[in-house]
């Protein structure tokens, strides 16, 4: 749970170096846009700040823990998510698999889609 909190609390602040605290470092993003690495969460940083011309007041993230399937050290949560940039709303389904080994849990991957809210 408070790795999910913190991987929520670095999207909120739009904050990369707080998400990759959350991630394993071989981790994989992907969606039918794009296959990325960990890379992609700088690249997520760059992106909303500069559409946001900077000015956080215009962003707004809601996460909502749709399931958690755990089993044995593995963990699929199914998260739903709605987005607020600007004056554009959208939402995100992501998939998220995690792993605990000796330090903890940590998120090996994520699959998820873009679409819009009407």
């Amino acid at each position: 749970k408070k790795l999910l909190e913190t991987y929520f609390e670095g999207n909120k602040e739009i904050n990369a170096k707080k998400i990759l605290s959350t991630w394993h470092k071989d981790a994989k993003i992907i969606s039918t846009e794009k296959f990325i690495g960990m890379e992609g969460w700088e690249e997520f940083e760059e992106y909303y700040m500069k559409k946001l011309n900077g000015d956080k007041s215009k962003w707004d993230i809601d996460f909502e823990i749709v399931s958690i399937d755990l089993f044995k050290g593995c963990a699929i949560v199914r998260v739903d998510v709605k987005y607020k940039v600007d004056k554009e709303v959208f939402g995100e389904t992501q998939f998220l698999n995690l792993l605990k080994d000796d330090k903890g849990w940590l998120i090996y991957s994520k699959i998820f889609k873009f679409y819009p809210l009407i």
